[in-house]
Formats: C-alpha cells, sequence, structure tokens
C-alpha cells in the first residue's frame, strides 16, 4: 500500500504554571507527529542554517538561530534520547520534501515579498513554488516564521522540517532590551527577536502544536519585545521526556489520547488573549495549512491527496522512514 506523505505549515506570526504541550497531528487525527528514533538507539537528528544568513543581522542573526537549537538540546540531553545536531552551513534557498531526496532541514530568511518580486501570471503563483523560485517571502507580511514539516501520514513519523524567518516585512532583532515601541520599530530595540521565534518554530519542527497557555514557549501570540520564548515552558521541557524518552523508541499517540498527546492541530490560532482583536503592539503565532491542490489524476492512486486543508505528497511505495540514530 502506498503511503502517503503530509506538508503542514507552522507559522509564528507577528503580533510558567504551565498547561500539558499540545502535539501536533496528522490530518486523521490518529497519529502525532515524531521524529522516529528506534528503542535502544540514540537518535541525532541534523539541521542546517543557510549561510545566506539575514544581511541587515550579519552572524549575530545565525548565532541566534543557534542558541534556539541548543536550548531544546539542552532538554533532550536531560531526559531524551534524540541530538538535534547543527551542522555545516548550507548554500541552499529551497525549502520543502523532495521524494528521492536530496533533502536538508533547513533554516533560512526570506528578505523580500513575493508580492514585489513574482509577477502575477507567473505559474510559480498557481503551483505555490514562488518563495523557492525567487527566494521570497510568500506567506502573510504579518508572520514572523514559518515551519513546514513533511511526515508519513499512515505513522506521524516526521521526513523533514524546514523553517522560514520573515525578514522582508517583520523586524528581525537579536538585542536583549530594551522593547520597541510598536511605532519605533528597529534593529536596536527588541522587535521580533529571532532567538524567541526560533525557540517556538524548533518546537513544530519537533511535533509540538500550539499550546493554549500564554505562558508557554508554544503560545500562538507574542508582543513587540517579547523574549520570554527564548526559555522552554515546563510544559515544553515534558514533552521531550514523553515523546523521545531515553532508552526508548520515540512515541506516537493514540486518537483519545491526553497529556502531552492531547489537542488535534488546526488551521488557524486565538488572535490575542480571551480571542478578542489584537492589542496594540501584539502579533500572532498561527498554524498556517499551506494547500496544493490535486488533480483528479492523482487522486486515484493515493499518491497526493489533500486532507483537512493540508497538503499531501507522495512517498515511496512500500518505504518507511528511516529511525535515527544506530543501536547502542
Amino acid at each position: 500500500m502506498r503511503a502517503a506523505a503530509a506538508v503542514l505549515l507552522a507559522g509564528l506570526l507577528l503580533g510558567q504554571a504551565s498547561t500539558p504541550s499540545v502535539r501536533t497531528r496528522t490530518n486523521d487525527g490518529l497519529h502525532c507527529l515524531h521524529w522516529p528514533v528506534a528503542a535502544g538507539a540514540r537518535g541525532q537528528l541534523t539541521w542546517v542554517q543557510s549561510s545566506a544568513g539575514d544581511p541587515v543581522l550579519g552572524a549575530g542573526a545565525l548565532d541566534a538561530v543557534t542558541r534556539s537549537g541548543q536550548t531544546w538540546e539542552t532538554q533532550l540531553q536531560a531526559c531524551g534520547d534524540l541530538d538535534l545536531v547543527e551542522g555545516t552551513r548550507s548554500s541552499s534557498r529551497s525549502i520543502g520534501y523532495l521524494t528521492g531526496g536530496p533533502n536538508e532541514n533547513l533554516t533560512l530568511f526570506r528578505s523580500q515579498l513575493c508580492s514585489s518580486v513574482v509577477p502575477g501570471n507567473d505559474p510559480c503563483v498557481a503551483a505555490n513554488t514562488c518563495a523557492n523560485a525567487y527566494d521570497c517571502w510568500d506567506h502573510p507580511a504579518d508572520t514572523v516564521a514559518l515551519t513546514t514539516t513533511t511526515y508519513q501520514v499512515a505513522t506521524g513519523a516526521l521526513l523533514d522540517a524546514d523553517v522560514e524567518i520573515n525578514a522582508a516585512s517583520a523586524t528581525p532583532t537579536i538585542v536583549d532590551s530594551p522593547p520597541c515601541a510598536p511605532s519605533a520599530l528597529s534593529t536596536s530595540c527588541v522587535a521580533n527577536d529571532v532567538q524567541n521565534a526560533m525557540t517556538h518554530e524548533l518546537g513544530h519542527f519537533l511535533g509540538l502544536a500550539h499550546s493554549p497557555d500564554p505562558s508557554s514557549t508554544m503560545y500562538a501570540s507574542e508582543p513587540i519585545g517579547e523574549t520570554s520564548k527564548r526559555v522552554l515552558d515546563p510544559g515544553s521541557k515534558q514533552f521531550v521526556c514523553d515523546v523521545y524518552p531515553q532508552g526508548q523508541a520515540s512515541q506516537d499517540c493514540g486518537a483519545s489520547s491526553g497529556g502531552t498527546t492531547g489537542g488535534t492541530s488546526s488551521s488557524g490560532c486565538s488572535s490575542a488573549p480571551g480571542g478578542g482583536p489584537l492589542a496594540p503592539g501584539w502579533l500572532l503565532l498561527a498554524i498556517l495549512v499551506h494547500r496544493r491542490r490535486c488533480t483528479p489524476s492523482c487522486n486515484p492512486a493515493g499518491e497526493a491527496v489533500s486532507e483537512g486543508g493540508r497538503r499531501a505528497l507522495p512517498h515511496p511505495s512500500g518505504s518507511a522512514p528511516p529511525e535515527l540514530g544506530s543501536p547502542r
């Protein structure tokens, strides 16, 4: 039976007593996303940054992203059986999963809006490939960052994850203080903190959805000047212990599971505390679902079926994602 892989876009939109974390589920809600780690093996998940970095912030932006990765790796070392390892920087500017490869888990900054550089009649608009074709930001202008995860629908096993950071209409910053005034954003104060956003996105990268807890790293909005998401909340830390437990295989979840497996992923988020209009200086963190239209010819074969608003991609017949790590 041919397996399918689905692509989910999880994004950080512009805008610690803790509740349990919420895991991202497959389209049918039967599985939770996780990187496959075998029992008795310590997995290694390599991710890379684009060597282009951010043209305004320079090397400091790359360093901020690295610190976000180290935050999650510290927790994985404490109670998990998976290592998040940053690899050699890449010249690639393309996100997404290619069946048969090559693939890499890539983080990059997009510094121009697709709406400014892509002709309206370009075929990439209908194909939804303009971001890669023009190296541009092809998501809402009020989105700070977006994570694209590709996974096997039948198991929830992750195959690939990429993070885009908006340096086109957002204001990425790397200083620690003071917070910017919403009407006076600049790189000399904290506007859209890169480490704050990237720590959140790496939670999606590992399989987390948004949390309803305003104190969580995975909460779905951030005010201008926020840096608190640089630090993992207790629920996000427990997610690591529960899903990537030491000495055991990485954990899926059942349709009725509770705790860190509770909640289904969605195509939106609350816009602000209480669900009301955004307060001044608040920006949204949302799970965005991007759909690739499936032609009738692909549905009978089950190769690219759109389920629940998510994009489904073909996966090699009879194949399964490799488990991370080797026997001890």
